[in-house]
């Protein structure tokens, strides 16, 4: 899967949260968050393999109104993905539920569901991190404390092989701190990406 959206995730989180917000607004006037009920804990809960009617349901459920295809209410029913935010406004939580041609979740994205518990990234300790290396290798070197689980993907499904998991390093708290990304794909660092590290 390419990494565009990644580049362009501040921007598309904005503009698709401006849109939830709107519908939102829409649909209930007397707070703008009382009908959002998606969760960390649902995005997370939702197995890989599962078709989307479920998914849908699982995280939407009889709840949304309007129904799906709409646009308002707190999950958007796209072409290949799913794509849910928490709450209103800009730069909320939100992830992504994305299906193969069969209709299968094969790949999950989020951004702001999850916190580092010590977000402590160098731009030296990004350095010392090579393409190729083990995992073992990598969290020598990258402290897990400053990442989180931001995509995980299993494009070959039902196979297992070319698991890929993507994790954001953050080098502090706030809204946008100083980052790296790092891809590793069946237990090997793939792909290295930073911003404003020192």
């Amino acid at each position: 899967m390419s990494k565009a959206w990644r580049a362009a995730v501040t921007w598309v989180a904005a503009a698709a949260a401006v849109a939830a917000g709107a519908g939102a607004a829409h649909g209930a006037q007397a707070g703008a968050d009382a009908g959002f009920s998606f969760t960390v804990e649902e995005y997370a809960a939702v197995p890989f393999g599962t078709d989307r009617a479920t998914v849908w349901q699982t995280v939407v459920g009889a709840a949304q109104s309007p129904p799906p295809g709409s646009a308002s209410g707190w999950c958007q029913n796209y072409t290949s993905t799913i794509q849910c935010f928490t709450a209103s406004g800009d730069y909320v939580p939100y992830g992504n539920f994305n299906f193969n041609a069969a209709g299968i979740l094969v790949s999950k994205q989020n951004e702001f569901l999850y916190k580092p518990a010590a977000p402590s990234m160098t731009l030296a300790k990004y350095n010392k991190v090579q393409l190729g290396m083990t995992e073992a290798q990598f969290w020598a070197i990258v402290p897990s404390a400053s990442c989180v689980v931001d995509e995980e993907a299993y494009p070959n499904w039902p196979a297992t092989t070319g698991h890929k998991v993507g994790y954001k390093c953050d080098a502090s708290t706030g809204l946008f701190p100083p980052v790296a990304y790092f891809d590793l794909t069946d237990g090997k660092v793939t792909y290295k990406n930073q911003r404003a590290l020192t």
